[in-house]
């Protein structure tokens, strides 16, 4: 083979026609990929036929004076160069050497962060000297300019690097010294065809079976929560026996005023809460823009209020449990909110700038576009993150509707509740609280707000499908005690346990790697290196190790656990494992599909590493 590990080479810049001094760290023969050190501490994989030996960089040797020949000019030429004149500078691209003019121009270079003008430049200047008797001073200086441009949703790396020869050396033999300065300039922009951002929707594979699928999505994802409230009551929750009939028919019974109140009175509560200054702000992760958003971490401070106010309720013999009694009506009054805000907010993109639009929702199809939301970050003002927020009524609602069934417990059974509902509602809490309003921190890296829009998806899911198909499981064990063994307990306890170790160590790793991929606790794991100019690290070790997604896993088999709780004599409380696992399973191939586009070579190295998505051996 022509390369081995630990040549000097030259290696071309991923994305450019440019070549860099480098070194060889690893080979891959089957991929024709090597992995190289550029000069400057980038490590990337860059493919064997742009590899070149250094000798075929180096410039070739001026004659000597004495074989040189003056060519005689015919009178129709230009005037020869004045003695004093300094010759031309010549740049050496892709092993050919080109002449230029030996003043340097400065050309305008889109930046990564933004489409301004401002380009950052590292100089390296070297300098030749020789000694009194030598014939000539060398001066070579060498401009790196590294640029980033965004065309058609792709980064693109750019360096340039310009050899300026002012007069011959006939000796290999000199003295090298080598300075590194780094400055800021403002250069003009060089002129490239880009597309806009609004447009780049449309080269993306659509999501979610495209617009019919979305249609047929918008129109039927309301059956859900009505079958979990219609038809899992005190007298039955069985799928088999659920009739037309079942379904109210009256007006007023899809209306309520009491409902509407509450559901509002509920969402005003939390918005209050996140404007006030409690907490922390946090900067969260790069958007597909380039910029990096604030984000107000108090959920906690919402938790106390929440819990707070609801014993105040109980204090003052407020019927707080009405909410079990109507969350028919709540069900209905949040679905029409959500269909609502979904309009709302798609008409309001239309105004928005390129730059705050989502790249794969912005098709030109209004269904698909609300679908998955054409606004990337919605906000009102600096701080106020409409994603983030929907996460606190959202969970804050589960929350109160598990506090809820224990109440209506208590009131039933006094001090002897059934330990199957005190294991349920107690883990349930347990979850929401450790999940969320402990660690807010984590929300701006997941999914869903890093990656999605504020669309349907996350209007309907966080306002209807969490707090009321989620809380099935407690509301299923306090109206339908079963018998239960210790064997059941057994596996309720090992299942939840296990998921929630899954989700907080694999966070834990996830964290601590994110913020300093060098972190001592974390140096007997491996990672891979990026194979991109804007990428990161993978973490190819510990849990991430076992499989690509094993927080999913985690929440997989903690909704098993619940399920476990209700027995087999109905399904339909199995239905919220069997909706988590084929939720996670989609958004894991959907994740998988970003991160292949983010880090290139890198995640198919990883992926070869770790097979599975999910489920160790299955998916």
């Amino acid at each position: 083979m022509k390369w081995c590990v630990g040549d000097n080479v030259m290696a071309k810049w991923p994305g450019s026609s440019l070549y860099f001094h480098a070194v060889v760290k690893n080979m891959d023969e089957d991929e024709e990929i090597a992995e190289v050190l550029f000069e400057d501490g980038t490590l990337m994989d860059v493919e064997l036929r742009h590899l070149k030996t250094e000798e075929s960089f180096r410039p070739k040797r001026a004659k000597s004076p004495g074989r040189s020949r003056r060519r005689s000019r015919s009178p129709g030429r230009s005037p020869g160069r004045s003695p004093g004149r300094k010759a031309k500078s010549r740049t050496v691209v892709d092993g050919v050497e080109k002449k230029s003019p030996s003043r340097s121009r400065s050309r305008k270079l889109p930046s990564t962060e933004s489409s301004s003008s401002s380009a950052e430049e590292k100089r390296l200047t070297v300098r030749v000297q020789r000694s009194e008797s030598g014939n000539a001073t060398r001066k070579v200086t060498e401009s790196i300019t590294e640029t980033k441009t965004i065309t058609k949703g792709a980064v693109i790396a750019t360096k340039a690097k310009t050899l300026v020869t002012e007069s011959p050396v006939s000796d290999s033999r000199y003295m090298v010294t080598r300075q590194r300065l780094r400055e800021k300039s403002e250069t003009e922009t060089v002129s490239a065809p880009t597309k806009p951002v609004a447009q780049l929707g449309k080269s993306h594979e659509k999501e979610f079976g495209g617009v019919l699928g979305t249609f047929l999505i918008y129109m039927t994802i309301p059956i859900l929560p009505c079958l979990v409230v219609l038809g899992c009551t005190k007298n039955d929750c069985s799928v088999t026996k659920f009739k037309l009939s079942m379904i109210p028919r009256n007006l007023h019974d899809y209306y309520d005023l009491e409902s509407v109140l509450m559901f509002f009175g509920f969402l005003l509560f939390h918005a209050i809460i996140y404007v006030l200054p409690f907490g922390y702000i946090l900067d969260g992760p790069p958007t597909p823009h380039g910029k990096r958003l604030p984000y107000r971490i108090s959920a906690f401070y919402s938790l106390i209020l929440t819990l707070i106010t609801y014993g105040l309720f109980y204090y003052h013999d407020i019927p707080i449990t009405k909410i079990h009694d109507k969350q028919f009506t709540l069900a209905v009054t949040a679905s029409i909110f959500s269909y609502a805000m979904t309009i709302l907010f798609y008409l309001r993109s239309l105004g928005c700038q390129d730059s705050d639009l989502n790249p794969k929702a912005n098709t030109g199809s209004p269904i698909y576009d609300s679908f998955l939301g054409r606004e990337m970050h919605p906000r009102f003002g600096k701080i106020f993150d409409l994603k983030l927020y929907l996460y606190r009524p959202s969970m804050g609602g589960w929350l109160v509707v598990v506090f809820v069934e224990l109440h209506r417990a208590y009131l039933e059974h006094k001090w002897e509740i059934p330990n199957m509902i005190l294991l349920v509602g107690g883990s349930q809490i347990f979850y929401i609280v450790l999940e969320f309003f402990w660690d807010e921190a984590q929300c701006p890296f997941m999914f869903d707000i890093k990656n999605e829009g504020l669309g349907f998806v996350q209007w309907f899911g966080e306002l209807v499908l969490v707090p009321i198909v989620y809380s099935l499981p407690v509301r299923y064990v306090a109206e339908h005690p079963a018998k239960t063994t210790n064997l059941s307990k057994a596996l309720i306890v090992i299942f939840f346990i296990a998921g929630m170790v899954l989700i907080v160590l694999s966070g834990i790793q996830k964290s601590r790697f994110r913020i300093n991929p060098y972190d001592s606790s974390l140096s007997s794991m491996e990672s891979l290196p990026a194979s991109r100019p804007d990428g990161q690290r993978l973490l190819i070790s510990g849990l991430w190790g076992v499989v690509r997604h094993p927080n999913y896993l985690g929440e997989i088999l903690v909704g098993m656990g619940w399920s476990f709780a209700c027995g087999f004599e109905n399904l339909l409380p199995w239905y919220y494992p069997v909706f988590v696992t084929v939720l996670l399973c989609h958004r894991a191939l959907r994740c998988d599909h970003q991160s292949a586009e983010k880090h290139g070579h890198a995640w198919t190295v990883y992926c070869q590493r770790v097979q599975y998505r999910v489920i160790p051996y299955v998916f």
